[in-house]
């Protein structure tokens, strides 16, 4: 997956927040002394208020405490490592945009320069079963039995493109997107891919749904720009607003096309497998160093949940719905040293879910 950063300006409550150190989070709290020589009388016996949870989290990966590995597939060096499976290296040295794991298959997006792009299919043994050239965006289900991809994106100048499915035993299905830019695949739900497109003269791209039994992909015009589909295919996120000045996302229900809620202070991103949060980047993200923000809000109304402040944080995607993983980098620039870090919704707190190393760090599709 590209480095898709978006959101955060943050907007955190006013209460006492605790420092923040290391990425854990220190709080105190004193009861009421009795400064008198006097015998006091007794006191009845209360229950001090719980210490406040920062919302507001900076992280340093190298005073984290070292957790269990990442639940979902990633990439660290020519490893495929995480997710259901053992590790699977992936041949050559060309430069990976996206992995995912289907059962005993490994997909990679390799991108040798800014104008060409692939996917290699890679068994457990390390061999390479299938090389599809021009595939430039690619996804997977959550249950890990499917995945979908696809060409005419933003590798390519030319219109149209084509869709694929595949199954967990390898079955490929085609769907030919004529006369349309800008193809990229957002998610995949049972035989159903989501995807977005433009037509050949337009300049916004739209939501189009692909029952994979069908035809041809059916648009949901109210959706534009869409950036995220949920994976029970019930909520997608967009960009209706893109300028000069800035931008603004919105969550809609994609079965009635109903805004839920808008923001304009974040770039909205992935949702959480159970649809609790969004990943929200700052409305200018997009660098190839990543962000020095990134927050959590609630799926439904928007509200924000936690940020996490750090040097250079590159990606994130949720690994359920109270967790979220982070490429931390520990510098915006090409010789850093990288982490995955894991990071708790309703505390706050992180761990080590890698270790720290100079080798590339990709999380999966």
């Amino acid at each position: 997956m590209a480095i898709r950063n978006r959101a955060l300006v943050a907007a955190v409550a006013a209460v006492a927040v605790a420092a923040v150190v290391g990425g854990g989070l220190l709080a105190g709290s004193r009861g009421p002394e009795n400064r008198s020589g006097a015998a006091a009388a007794p006191l009845a016996v209360t229950t001090p208020p719980a210490s406040p949870v920062a919302t507001k989290v900076l992280i340093d990966a190298t005073k984290l405490p070292t957790g269990r590995p990442p639940q979902v597939p990633y990439l660290r060096g020519r490893a495929v490592l995480g997710g259901v499976g053992g590790a699977v290296r992936l041949p050559g040295t060309t430069p990976v945009d996206a992995v995912a794991k289907v059962w005993s298959a490994t997909l990679a997006m390799e991108v040798p320069n800014a104008t060409t792009s692939n996917l290699v299919i890679v068994g457990d043994n390390g061999t390479v079963s299938k090389r599809l050239p021009g595939v430039d965006s690619l996804v997977s289900s959550a249950d890990g039995n499917s995945s979908a991809f696809a060409t005419g994106g933003r590798y390519t100048g030319f219109d149209g493109g084509l869709v694929y499915f595949r199954t967990s035993d390898g079955t490929l299905q085609t769907l030919t997107h004529a006369r349309a830019r800008d193809i990229e695949v957002l998610a995949v739900l049972n035989r159903s891919v989501f995807l977005a497109s433009r037509p050949e003269d337009g300049e916004v791209t739209t939501l189009h749904r692909w029952d994979v039994d069908a035809r041809q992909a059916t648009e949901l015009p109210k959706i534009l720009r869409p950036v995220a589909v949920s994976s029970d295919g019930a909520l997608a996120a967009g960009l209706p607003v893109l300028t000069d000045s800035g931008l603004c996302s919105v969550v809609t229900d994609i079965e009635t096309s109903r805004q839920k809620w808008r923001t304009c202070q974040y770039r909205l991103d992935t949702f959480s497998p159970g649809n609790a949060f969004v990943i929200g980047y700052p409305p200018t993200a997009g660098g190839p160093y990543g962000e020095t923000t990134l927050s959590t809000l609630d799926a439904n109304d928007g509200t924000v949940s936690r940020t996490w402040l750090g040097p250079s944080l590159r990606n994130a995607v949720a690994e359920d719905d109270d967790h979220v993983l982070i490429e931390w980098h520990d510098q915006a620039g090409p010789q850093s040293r990288s982490a995955v870090v894991r990071c708790t919704i309703t505390t706050g707190r992180c761990e080590l879910a890698t270790p720290l190393s100079p080798e590339p760090l990709l999380l999966s599709s």
